[in-house]
């Protein structure tokens, strides 16, 4: 979801117990993987795991990078490791700790912590590069930052978790600390035709769209149009109801052009430098921290017109998830139900339930030497970061690609009318 968190930062920290640890992992293997919400029938754990043992029998602390393609993702990492015997904690972010305390509570002995995702969080920060010097637990992080269901194109990572892994080796000294990358894939093992439609009718019906005649011969179409018509609806929402009125070029090309545009205006108003090297998301990603901060701190009154910024960074994020054509550069099963689920999702501003049996693949990549990085970096920890986050995110992405080039479940299939 898109959504801000706009309560008071609170950090959590870990108090791990190992009796809990176990109950929750035997709990999540038996009960939450094949429920309703994750029905998770079948985990591939594959990849450079010789690698793994050796860095692990070697001594080496153990920073997995992942990306965050689904609301299961945590679920599924959690029996990966344990079927590699492997303790490992999360950081999530602190909003998910304030849902309930029962929930805080239960993270917090899993030896999860916290994270302000959208700010500058030096007790996160200090809890991770502890966690990684004391060695009893591996740590999980996802560079994305956010899951935003495009399982088979990694989002462009943030810098901060390559920033923990150079500190973190700076205080470890000697021991060797090394980032391992995870590719996650998930992939139906059925075609939920049927209940992607049903999910498209009830959305149709909610936000006031009226499928073409012979919509259900032409599914691709369908999404297509459903989409184009709540962008509509959420443009009309903010006062640009003329934006797709006279389109010139493809819908991607106008889309793009009024996000850069809006971009520019909330980079002006927040007095944020415009860098148009940048990826549109990491613009987005900078001006939803500038917000975010604004509107948290409790030293200061926040403006009135921060809401309607709020607002507008919101669209475009909802705008740069319609930029790419992603079901339509490679129309498979899986593209297709993720594609309908985004889009619901977004409307609905909630996780919406799986629409069948999924198999999950967890592809180990080449572990990433720390040290290695530094040193190539002639010690200079900014060069080190950025290399670091650039090779943690091209490993991940090649190794989706690589999963996708051997899947043989349903959901690869093309999507047929």
């Amino acid at each position: 979801m898109l959504e801000f968190s706009d309560a008071p930062y609170q950090f959590f920290e870990a108090k791990p117990s190992k009796p809990i640890i176990w109950l929750a992992r035997t709990v999540n293997r038996h009960f939450v993987l094949p429920g309703k919400a994750h029905q998770i029938a079948e985990i591939k754990i594959e990849g450079a795991l010789e690698e793994l043992a050796q860095i692990r029998a070697e001594g080496c602390r153990l920073l997995f990078v992942i990306n965050h393609p689904s609301h299961s993702d945590p679920q599924v990492i959690t029996e990966v490791h344990r079927q590699l015997g492997i303790p490992s904690c999360f950081m999530a972010a602190y909003d998910v700790y304030l849902r309930s305390k029962g929930a805080a509570w239960t993270m917090q002995r899993l030896g999860n912590f916290s994270i302000d995702r959208e700010g500058s969080d030096r007790k996160a920060m200090s809890a991770a590069i502890e966690t990684l010097k004391n060695g009893a637990q591996a740590l999980n992080i996802y560079p994305e930052g956010n899951v935003y269901l495009t399982n088979d194109r990694v989002t462009p990572f943030l810098d901060g978790t390559a920033f923990i892994a150079a500190k973190a080796q700076a205080a470890l000294k000697e021991t060797k600390l090394k980032i391992v990358p995870i590719s996650l894939k998930f992939t139906h093992l059925t075609a939920p035709r049927q209940s992607v439609t049903d999910r498209m009718l009830q959305l149709g019906a909610d936000s006031g769209y009226i499928f073409p005649e012979g919509s259900t011969t032409d599914p691709m179409g369908a999404v297509f149009g459903l989409g184009q018509h709540i962008v509509k609806g959420y443009l009309k929402e903010h006062g640009y109801a003329d934006v797709l009125a006279h389109t010139e070029g493809s819908l991607y090309e106008t889309l793009n052009g009024f996000a850069d545009h809006l971009v520019d205006e909330l980079e002006a108003a927040l007095s944020l430098e415009s860098n148009d090297a940048q990826s549109l998301v990491d613009r987005i990603r900078k001006i939803r921290s500038k917000i975010h901060q604004i509107r948290t701190d409790e030293k200061t009154e926040t403006p009135p017109e921060i809401d309607g910024l709020a607002d507008k960074a919101i669209l475009a994020f909802r705008i740069n998830g319609h930029l790419t054509p992603y079901l339509g550069e490679h129309p498979t099963i899986d593209r297709y139900d993720e594609t309908v689920e985004r889009i619901a999702e977004d409307f609905y501003s909630k996780a919406m339930p799986r629409t069948g049996p999924r198999r999950a693949y967890a592809r180990f990549g080449e572990p990433i030497d720390v040290t290695n990085c530094l040193e190539a970096a002639g010690g200079k920890a900014r060069d080190a970061v950025r290399s670091m986050t650039v090779a943690m995110e091209k490993a991940v992405q090649s190794g989706v690609e690589e999963i996708n080039s051997r899947n043989d479940a349903p959901g690869a299939a093309v999507v047929e009318g």
